[in-house]
């Protein structure tokens, strides 16, 4: 019988001392858990104890929980716990992981997500809302406490009680008798500790916040649509049935199981959630070879694309214009039959950009190719005026004609009829800049670019050549044109 190693360790991330336990091999499949109110860590033990031998599990406490220490004057909100995991992640050297996201670790996780897509494996829902839907009646109540509004504080504080705590394992479970008392205990305890109750209070005026997120956050699963295996109890009173299948709108391709039990779901059905989760990881951290033909492989973008495609173990063939015709469709479909993707980066005279998406739309449903990225240009994004950057007096003259290019190229992408399942890059409108891959880039769809909290818009190379692999092994930012940046 084969029992898991579990450690128990701290790491400093900032000013904060955060505690976490690990268990599992250092080469197998990552899942990071990200407990809930008002639990911690503590919470994941049986399920660590169940799977630790074949993954890696890595539970940490959030500031205000559990063992993590804070600093005197620390501010409790959403943006600063996930700051706080952010670092976590980057200080124990995690680059690749699946959530799972729990209660208060989905509005954590899923600001994780947006800010690391490239980072999320896979996504575990259990009970962490992101929709309308799925809050109810008691759980708006809860939301409406927010700073400023009379007895918010006071209304908070009468949650914070045993009672409540406990009520939250056992209340709608089947059989309250497979619930441990310890998971509540342990959770009072820590409530109970000096400054603790003051943390809560100010993270639950703060839970407003998240609810502003939810558009933000469905579109990020629908742009990304990372794997995911949504696990939920049905009789949950903050979080009903109805969050866990708004998830499809946005994850058609989601693995959903509504289970008859309450809130937290893992103390009563952990028999049934953890085979679940193995058969998820297994299927999700396979890595699956794609077979991938990149057009203009012999220029600095497209040779950057082949590299990362090659580093992440896919098949790729390097087309240069000695291998293809881009703009004979014929050509096209010689040379690109049998991938499972066709990633385009070209320019030159004459034109040719239009005529090669012109080319490689006719050419990719006559060759079984379904999926196609093709590299476009930062110039058609629009400025804060509204207008295209090419169209803009200050714009490079030199530039010029290869943006117009482009553009007529997102043009006729955004028009045809076709199969296939297309998407556009866009790097920033100047700041495309020599470099390797960071992994912190952001990708997302729209005809803006994105800037970073100085305002301004840039991304290596080597981090755009990693978010172009990323749309084609995710099926992401499909019939869209996405942009790159910091």
């Amino acid at each position: 019988m084969e029992i898991p190693r579990v450690s128990h360790r701290f790491v400093q991330v900032g000013d904060v001392r955060v505690f976490y336990r690990e268990a599992g091999p250092s080469g197998a499949p990552v899942l990071l858990l990200l407990h809930g109110f008002p639990s911690a860590s503590h919470q994941f033990r049986r399920l660590i104890d169940a799977l630790g031998t074949r993954f890696r599990l890595i539970a940490p406490d959030y500031p205000g929980f559990g063992h993590t220490e804070v600093p005197d004057g620390f501010t409790y909100t959403f943006e600063h716990l996930t700051d706080v995991v952010e670092g976590f992640v980057d200080a124990i050297g995690l680059d690749r992981f699946v959530l799972y996201t729990f209660d208060f670790g989905g509005p954590v996780g899923l600001r994780l997500a947006t800010r690391r897509p490239a980072a999320v494996a896979g996504l575990v829902v259990q009970n962490a809302n992101a929709y309308e839907e799925g809050l109810s009646d008691l759980a708006r109540g809860m939301i409406a406490n927010r700073p400023g509004v009379a007895g918010a504080e006071d209304r908070v504080r009468e949650i914070l009680v045993l009672p409540v705590t406990r009520d939250q394992y056992e209340g709608g479970t089947g059989d309250p008798a497979l619930v441990a008392p310890d998971g509540w205990t342990l959770d009072q305890h820590f409530l109970d500790l000096p400054g603790r109750k003051e943390a809560q209070v100010a993270l639950a005026l703060d839970y407003h916040t998240n609810v502003a997120q939810y558009p933000a956050w469905q579109q990020w699963l629908a742009e990304h649509r990372p794997p995911a295996l949504i696990v939920w109890g049905r009789n949950d009173p903050f979080f009903p049935e109805a969050g866990a299948h708004a998830y499809l709108r946005d994850l058609p391709d989601a693995e959903l199981h509504v289970l008859d039990t309450g809130h937290f779901a893992l103390e009563e059905c952990l028999p049934q959630i953890a085979p679940l989760l193995a058969d998820f990881l297994d299927r999700t951290w396979a890595p699956r070879t794609l077979r991938i033909a990149v057009i203009g492989a012999t220029g600095n973008l497209g040779g950057a694309v082949s590299r990362e495609a090659l580093d992440r173990a896919h098949r790729v063939t390097a087309l240069g214009s000695a291998d293809v015709d881009v703009t004979d469709a014929a050509s096209v479909q010689d040379a690109v039959a049998g991938h499972d993707a066709v990633i385009v980066a070209v320019k030159g005279p004459d034109h040719l950009v239009p005529r090669a998406v012109a080319a490689v739309l006719a050419a990719l449903p006559a060759a079984g190719v379904g999926r196609l990225v093709f590299l476009g240009g930062g110039g058609s994004l629009l400025a804060p005026s509204g207008e295209r950057f090419v169209d803009s007096p200050h714009f490079p003259q030199v530039y010029r004609e290869t943006a117009l290019d482009q553009a007529a190229a997102l043009d006729l992408l955004r028009a045809a009829q076709t199969p296939v399942d297309w998407s556009y890059v866009s790097p920033p409108p100047v700041h495309l800049v020599p470099g390797d891959k960071t992994g912190s880039y952001r990708a997302q769809a729209g005809d803006t670019p994105l800037t970073d909290a100085a305002g301004e818009s840039r991304v290596t190379v080597g981090d755009y050549a990693a978010a172009v692999v990323d749309a084609v092994e995710q099926g992401s930012f499909v019939r869209q044109r996405f942009t790159v940046g910091y």
